[in-house]
């Protein structure tokens, strides 16, 4: 399966990005746009799964130092 990102960032004056990937992002993971990291706060389905394709929008939110140590 094939999935289509459509990432969008809250909080910051990114213009977000649109993806394809091997695998469906996870809410709490660590994703690289750009040179910068987001942490996935969402993920809901765009449109059901076409044959090998899946359409996902996901929102994130920029990483801060206190939210990486949070992490660790």
């Amino acid at each position: 399966m094939i999935y289509k990102v459509s990432y969008v960032v809250t909080g910051a004056a990114h213009s977000g990005a649109i993806i394809n990937q091997d695998t469906a992002p996870q809410v709490g993971e660590i994703v690289e746009l750009g040179h910068e990291m987001f942490e996935v706060i969402e993920v809901m389905d765009l449109l059901p799964p076409q044959g090998d394709f899946a359409y996902l929008h996901v929102t994130c939110r920029p990483l801060t130092t206190k939210s990486i140590q949070h992490q660790g």
